[in-house]
């Protein structure tokens, strides 16, 4: 349990000291494994059943390490018990209670549609080997939001796989671009599991990007990544704009080099 938080601790602050993280903006969470599973066994639940939106068979019995709503990320450095919590799906993946944290009193993210539907996509595509969601508000993402107009999944993958030789490599099925939709509701948290089952990054208009990963190592890097491209594209209008990239050519040869599946839809 201690590697866990050490795990959540760490990313928590990657993502507070890069500005990503402002007040209680930004969200982790976490399907445990087997081993992180079982520690949990003799906990007593702290809260009633709490009704899920729709049912999630596809997670049904399992148990999530969520950050808090309402909670500030950098602090979960030093007061993790309070700003982070683990919950239990029941069996018929309709309801959930907590088990562990959010102390003295407390309830997970306002985004938990968005992560927990997503964890259903993640799971299957995965074969059960992902078990990371990251949902942060990087800057220069934002910005390019704003910035360039007509965005869509075709045009912002292009945008960053020649802004920067790595995301080929790093996110080849793109970047799911998602239209402005409220924060926390249902139909956010319904499209973003839908991108989630076709690419491991999504960004939402105006607001912030969320990633998975096999751990919060690797959903946190194919945000960096991505948010770096995006600082490198804005740094090049800023400068006059485009004069060379990337060909087409040119990305399909780094996939190849480093045998990345690449969308080809996206060209």
């Amino acid at each position: 349990m201690q590697k866990l938080i050490n795990e959540i601790k760490k990313t928590s602050g990657d993502m507070a000291r890069r500005g990503w993280a402002e007040s209680n903006g930004g969200n982790i969470s976490l399907r445990l494994n087997e081993e992180n599973y079982a520690f949990f066994n003799e906990f007593q639940p702290k809260s009633e059943m709490i009704k899920l939106p729709m049912g999630m068979p596809e997670i049904a019995g399992e148990r999530f390490l969520v950050t808090g709503t309402g909670r500030f990320l950098r602090n979960i450095e030093v007061f993790p018990e309070k700003n982070i919590g683990v919950i239990e799906i029941d069996n018929m993946g309709k309801n959930w209670q907590l088990l562990w944290g959010y102390e003295p009193v407390g309830a997970p993210t306002s985004e938990l549609p968005s992560h927990l539907l997503s964890h259903c996509r993640i799971k299957a595509k995965s074969d059960n080997q992902s078990f990371a969601f990251i949902h942060t508000h990087p800057n220069s993402v934002i910005a390019l939001t704003y910035a360039v107009a007509n965005l869509d999944t075709r045009s912002l993958s292009k945008l960053l796989w020649q802004s920067h030789a790595e995301c080929v490599v790093v996110f080849p099925q793109g970047i799911e671009f998602l239209p402005w939709v409220m924060a926390g509701s249902m139909d956010l948290g319904i499209a973003t599991a839908d991108a989630m089952t076709k690419r491991n990054l999504a960004v939402w208009q105006f607001h912030g990007i969320c990633g998975c990963g096999r751990n919060l190592d690797e959903a946190f890097g194919r945000i960096d990544v991505a948010e770096k491209a995006a600082e490198i594209c804005l740094r090049v209008m800023a400068a006059g704009g485009v004069k060379q990239t990337l060909s087409d050519a040119q990305l399909r040869a780094i996939a190849a080099n480093f045998n990345c599946p690449l969308d080809e839809t996206l060209f």
